[in-house]
């Protein structure tokens, strides 16, 4: 029936079998633009940016937190200074466990080529 038994993925560029592509009744061909592993990488980066996005939301709400309850009185000094470190270092550690898994990712795709 498909005349056509490769096609090329939009996303890494490289000449697929038709098995490569997830079907998708929308494309005139009947399969997705993107090959099974770009689709799949491009879902792991969504949800990775949308994670750190509520992270950061969540981070930025502690930390008002504990301002306007400095403000106002309601902790005590040392306990506002106290959650503001542990905020900073969870920033930190966290800046640093995203460059490890960019890290792990590279040699990842380096041991993968050769």
């Amino acid at each position: 029936m498909d005349s056509i038994q490769e096609k090329k993925c939009s996303g890494c560029k490289k000449t697929k079998t038709l098995d490569s592509f997830y079907k998708n009744k929308l494309i005139l061909d009947g399969h997705s633009n993107y090959c099974i592993e770009c689709t799949r990488e491009n879902s792991k980066k969504y949800f990775r940016r949308k994670k750190e996005k509520e992270s950061k939301i969540e981070t930025d709400n502690l930390i008002k937190m504990a301002f306007f309850a400095n403000q106002t009185g309601e902790v005590n000094n040392a306990d506002a200074d106290n959650l503001m470190k542990i905020l900073m270092i969870e920033k930190f550690c966290k800046a640093i466990l995203d460059e490890v898994e960019i890290l792990k990712n590279n040699i990842v795709k380096v041991e993968n080529n050769v």
